[in-house]
């Protein structure tokens, strides 16, 4: 049956096909629970597993060596550790706890000073303290001692689940512990303190600053170092000065325009003129020409000449 066959698999003589995956989700939670404990109260590698009766008597009962499944459930190296206490406890239990007593020789020995042997649990609850300052884990089955440990921030507790030993998580006493050792940490220490007024006022004017609306600006114009710079011109002296607000003789010149009724490029004044003479010879002959009219004969007379001129020297266009 499967019920049979899983009592089988501490002895290696069969394996569910997923007690691999589930060994290795928990071994994967004994380490986050040990790093817990490694960062707060430096309890480091090689563990000190400290061990009682009723521990070692169920180990014995479900075939456990725990010399060797402790480093593989912690990851690390450990040493197995036993007081004279437990050792005279389990030899008091006769045959029901001999073959405990015969593992237990083989551990590290524990001196506790205890010339009349006490409990084993009053011997541990005094090796561990207040404070557990020997950085030791316990290994136990008793629900009291458990009980009693668990209000000392800073112990690990391993135990056995039928076959399976595991690691119990923190303590509320120890996670007390670590909020206020965080909040120690995050206080100001004395120093601090005493400049804590001036920071408080930076802080304050800082505040009031950003309060205050700022102005917007308004759009921004071209980059001046990527426009080109304005050339200034030279100052002309005085004297070029009235020659430039004279006009000369050249700009008193009537400009050249070009009148598609003369045929050419004439003056404006001759174009002007050229007209009068076709109005005066459309006159009758009786009235004699006026001198006005004579000039604009002479003048068109004249144009017509220079442009029979040009014609001839200008070559024939095909």
């Amino acid at each position: 049956s499967i019920g049979r066959r899983s009592s089988w698999s501490h002895r290696g003589l069969f394996c569910l096909p997923w007690s691999g995956a589930m060994r290795v989700k928990r071994n994967k939670t004994f380490r986050r629970i040990l790093r817990f404990f490694r960062l707060e109260f430096g309890i480091n590698d090689p563990y000190k597993v400290l061990v009682d009766g009723t521990f070692l008597t169920v180990a014995l009962q479900q075939r456990i060596q725990v010399r060797e499944q402790l480093p593989k459930m912690l990851s690390a190296r450990a040493t197995p550790m036993v007081t004279s206490c437990v050792l005279h406890e389990l030899r008091g239990l006769g045959k029901r706890g001999q073959g405990a007593a015969y593992i237990a020789q083989g551990f590290y020995r524990v001196k506790c000073g205890h010339t009349n042997f006490l409990c084993a649990s009053d011997c541990i609850k005094e090796q561990i303290g207040e404070n557990n300052p020997r950085k030791l884990l316990v290994a136990t089955q008793d629900i009291e001692l458990g009980k009693a440990l668990r209000q000392i921030p800073g112990v690990p507790l391993i135990r056995l689940n039928n076959s399976v030993p595991f690691v119990e998580d923190p303590s509320s006493a120890s996670k007390d512990h670590r909020e206020e050792t965080q909040k120690r940490k995050l206080a100001p220490a004395a120093w601090e303190k005493a400049k804590l007024p001036a920071l408080q006022q930076k802080e304050a004017a800082a505040a009031a600053a950003a309060s205050t609306p700022r102005k917007r600006k308004g759009p921004k114009g071209a980059n001046p170092l990527s426009c080109k710079k304005k050339k200034k011109k030279p100052t002309p002296p005085a004297g070029e000065r009235q020659q430039a607000a004279e006009p000369s003789e050249a700009d008193a010149r009537p400009k050249r325009v070009r009148s598609r009724r003369m045929g050419g490029t004439v003056k404006r004044l001759d174009a002007e003129a050229g007209s009068a003479p076709k109005v005066a010879a459309a006159a009758p002959q009786h009235n004699e020409p006026s001198e006005e009219a004579e000039e604009g004969l002479a003048a068109a007379a004249t144009s017509e000449a220079l442009q029979r001129k040009r014609s001839r020297r200008r070559p024939a266009t095909k």
